[in-house]
């Protein structure tokens, strides 16, 4: 075999093995970063030690031995270096796990097509110098600074496939809009809110079903394109009804949904501060949200949750008929009162302004969730189903995964609230503690994130709030959770009611060694791998 063969397989295989691995891994944080740009290089810019290790170092003091002993020896210790450090990395991320997995969707796979063409294109340039005789340093260093910048090789990919990605995107939005136009009946029901719309989806879907053939998105598909997927892939000429879930994350988003699928009906559950990050102030999240009422075809109705104070300030639009729902407030079309909370669940009545009445019982908990019923329950009703039936479907209504869910643990009740944590669910999580009956209440969070310039200030009034109910937390990450550990020394939380964990596994062992029989557990928040500390 040429010597220049064995030179270049020496140098690359190993190299090339531990690039692809960060790609792979820098995929998955695009992914979860909804492949934005501008919000993947933010993460990346402040997380550099986590994108970077100090493992990137050794393949430049193989380097270095160039200078002290030339020869084809340093090429093989070059590759040796890449190698370990390849093993070094695959090991970690098999131990480190990750709570949600990269996802091969078809976009996943041009953008792993391309990097891999930028990194073919690169092993071709490198073949064709390590080829010829002597010692290229130039070669290595390239190839080093590319391994090492692998992640920023991805965003040059992203940015790269960019047009390509938007003309896919046209398209699939072009054949669904053509879709819902040949389903020129079909009933459009959207749901927006700073929390509560997949809560609600879910409860409505489950209501109507005993009456209309009903699709609902599915999951947490409450982006454009998860719109789009669901009514490609899922519609059907006999649908009667489609609930529509709209989430965003900037303004413009709930309305670029709307323009799609056209409601005639939309349900408001609530505003508040969440997503800060990008929305940047409450004003700007009202706004976003009230793009789903402004978008009702006329005549159409809308369902507003009238105890909320940021959708009671919002302006009336004409020719849309209000439906104002809630358990406080006046002038009420549909109200739940009488509520009882109990270790199988939640009792309540609802009754309307026409005189329609109900007792409800159902195994969810919590205020939050009642609010959700009590909005399914009016859009139920204004489309002809009588309160009998609807009580009939709540009562065999089943929570939401990890929003206030029951389990059983080996002798102590877990309270599952793991999903997205906000300002509003998290004290109502802690509300139905309070309520509850154990001989130790525990919590065990990492706080709320995504929460702007008053991430700090809402975290501190949470852990207030949890000093008052909890007999014991553990918290999740020591720099995400700094200020609650600031609100308990503010209240004089005794320091050996909690406990700082520096991941969710040891927090689960501590756990283990302080949970009592009869214990209730609550698990507010999990987040996402992104931030992970």
């Amino acid at each position: 075999m040429h010597s220049g063969t064995i030179v270049a397989t020496a140098v690359l295989a190993p190299w090339l093995l531990y690039t692809i691995l960060k790609i792979n891994k820098a995929t998955h944080y695009l992914q979860l970063n909804g492949y934005f740009t501008g919000r993947y290089l933010c993460w990346v810019m402040g997380n550099l030690t986590r994108v970077m290790s100090w493992l990137d170092i050794l393949p430049l003091l193989s380097l270095a031995l160039l200078w002290l002993q030339p020869g084809n020896l340093v090429y093989f210790l070059w590759g040796l270096t890449y190698l370990i450090i390849s093993i070094g990395l695959y090991n970690t991320q098999r131990q480190t796990g990750v709570k949600k997995k990269l996802v091969y969707t078809s976009r996943v796979k041009r953008l792993l097509v391309l990097a891999g063409l930028l990194i073919a294109a690169l092993c071709v340039w490198a073949i064709q110098s390590l080829w010829l005789p002597g010692i290229h340093v130039e070669t290595l260093l390239v190839l080093y600074v590319t391994s090492l910048l692998a992640w920023f090789l991805l965003l040059l990919a992203n940015l790269l496939i960019w047009p390509l990605e938007k003309a896919i995107n046209y398209w699939y939005y072009q054949d669904a809009e053509q879709i819902l136009a040949d389903h020129s009946t079909l009933k459009v029901i959207g749901i927006t809110g700073s929390y509560g719309k997949t809560s609600t989806k879910n409860f409505l879907n489950r209501i109507l079903a005993a009456r209309f053939n009903v699709l609902a998105t599915p999951e947490s598909y409450n982006t454009t394109m998860g719109v789009i997927l669901t009514t490609r892939t899922r519609l059907k000429s006999t649908d009667e009804v489609f609930i529509v879930e709209m989430g965003a994350r900037k303004k413009g988003d709930i309305k670029e949904i709307c323009d799609l699928v056209r409601p005639s009906m939309g349900i408001l559950t609530a505003i508040g501060e969440q997503h800060l990050e990008t929305f940047k102030d409450l004003a700007n999240i009202k706004r976003t949200k009230f793009e789903l009422i402004q978008s009702l075809e006329k005549g159409g109705i809308a369902f507003v949750n009238w105890d909320d104070e940021n959708i009671r300030s919002l302006p009336v639009v004409p020719g849309i008929r209000y439906v104002r729902y809630g358990i406080m407030a006046d002038d009420l079309d549909y109200r739940a009162g009488s509520i009882q909370y109990d270790a199988r669940g939640s009792v309540f009545t609802i009754c309307s302004r026409t005189g329609q009445k109900g007792v409800f019982r159902t195994r969810l908990l919590g205020r939050h969730n009642i609010y959700n019923i009590l909005a399914a329950t009016a859009v139920a009703s204004e489309l002809g189903m009588d309160m009998a039936s609807i009580a009939l479907a709540v009562r065999n209504l089943s929570p939401v995964e990890h929003r206030l869910e029951m389990k059983r643990g080996k002798d102590y009740l877990i309270i599952d609230d793991a999903f997205n944590s906000n300002p509003i669910g998290s004290k109502m999580a802690l509300e139905v503690l309070s309520k509850m009956e154990g001989s130790m209440k525990i919590m065990i969070t990492p706080g709320m994130v995504e929460l702007g310039s008053r991430q700090y200030e809402l975290n501190y009034e949470f852990g207030r709030l949890a000093a008052e109910v909890c007999d014991y937390v553990i918290l999740v990450g020591p720099r995400q959770t700094q200020p609650i550990q600031d609100a308990f020394k503010e209240a004089f939380y005794p320091p050996e009611q909690y406990f700082v964990a520096r991941n969710l596994n040891q927090a689960l062992q501590h756990l283990n060694d302080i949970v009592k029989p009869g214990s209730i557990v609550l698990f507010e928040n999990d987040l996402p791998d992104t931030y992970n500390e």
